[in-house]
């Protein structure tokens, strides 16, 4: 099959050497998801070859648009995907970022968890308890939509502003009474530590996480843009149909072999374009932020919605 960089490149009637891009394209992923799949597969590495690329590892969503923001140039990356909550809040800080494909996800690899001696039995068990999670992340709304199904709010506990790594240790150790978590960092609980699910994510963690890119370099490199999620729609489908070798793939990076069959078994990696229900989906979440005056002001996500990108007829067909 010829790369679609290659087609791009001729139908622009641009020499070959005018499609390539000296620095390697820069990555950034957690260790977990779609991303960490194709990194263990070469899968972007063969479709954007002889562009390089490069990787960069995060610990959650929030460092990652950081850096996302800075751009690839300046030791930052180019790419990177997060949940649906991160680049809302990055957008409020003058993020320079785009939204460039959606990756539907029902939360069946979210939950909260507590000890499991815990006398903690419901979600409305969570009054007055120290429930950590990561401000910003998609575990963040989670936790608005557990505790409001038993009728209570943030403000009904005492929520505890932890990374993954940070809330681990605090939750082995007994500093804090919840935990609101995403695999493979839940997964590990669950093996490791013995945690327990007080509320499982399926349903109410369903969310869109999204991959974005730097606005300067969709706007400059659309080809390699569009070649790497054409790479990664081929990864989400081969990973459907090869879970024990997805498995494989995540312990492969260092993760225990019982953690990343838990983790491959749960994962949903279908990718696809934005469409306007997931754009709407998006501006209710950034909404909801700023009536709960977690935003400084009001949060427009339509103009960072990159619509340049539709998977190539090849990856199209074989989804169907």
């Amino acid at each position: 099959m010829i790369a679609r960089r290659t087609l791009l490149c001729a139908a622009a009637a641009l020499p070959f050497a005018a499609c390539r891009r000296t620095p390697p394209l820069r990555i950034g992923y957690q260790n977990n998801g779609l991303l960490l799949a194709a990194k263990a597969r070469g899968a972007v590495e063969a479709a954007l070859r002889p562009v390089p690329v490069a990787w960069a590892l995060f610990p959650s969503g929030p460092p990652l648009l950081e850096a996302l923001s800075v751009g690839g140039a300046l030791s930052g990356v180019d790419v990177g995907g997060t949940g649906d909550t991160p680049p809302i809040f990055a957008q409020a800080a003058g993020a320079r970022i785009v939204y460039i494909a959606a990756q539907p996800v029902s939360g069946t690899a979210a939950a909260i968890v507590v000890p499991r001696r815990s006398r903690l039995r419901t979600a409305a068990d969570l009054r007055g308890a120290k429930l950590a999670f990561t401000r910003g992340s998609s575990a963040q709304a989670f936790v608005r939509a557990a505790l409001a199904t038993v009728g209570l709010g943030l403000d009904d506990v005492s929520a505890v502003n932890l990374t993954p790594v940070q809330a681990r240790l605090a939750f082995a150790a007994g500093a804090i009474d919840a935990w609101a978590i995403w695999d493979p960092f839940l997964a590990a609980a669950e093996v490791e530590l013995g945690a327990r699910v007080l509320v499982a994510g399926a349903g109410l963690a369903r969310s869109t996480s999204f991959v974005l890119a730097n606005a300067d370099a969709a706007r400059a490199h659309p080809d390699l843009i569009m070649a790497t999620l054409d790479a990664l729609v081929e990864t989400g489908r081969w990973a459907a149909a090869h879970r024990n070798d997805l498995a494989a793939l995540i312990a492969g990076s260092g993760v225990p072999a019982a953690v990343a069959s838990r983790i491959a078994a749960r994962q949903e990696l279908g990718l696809v374009p934005l469409t306007p229900a997931i754009v709407a989906a998006q501006q209710h979440i950034a909404d909801t932020l700023f009536a709960d005056h977690q935003l400084p002001g009001p949060v427009a996500v339509a103009p960072a919605m990159w619509h340049g990108w539709t998977p190539h007829p090849g990856e199209r067909d074989k989804s169907r």
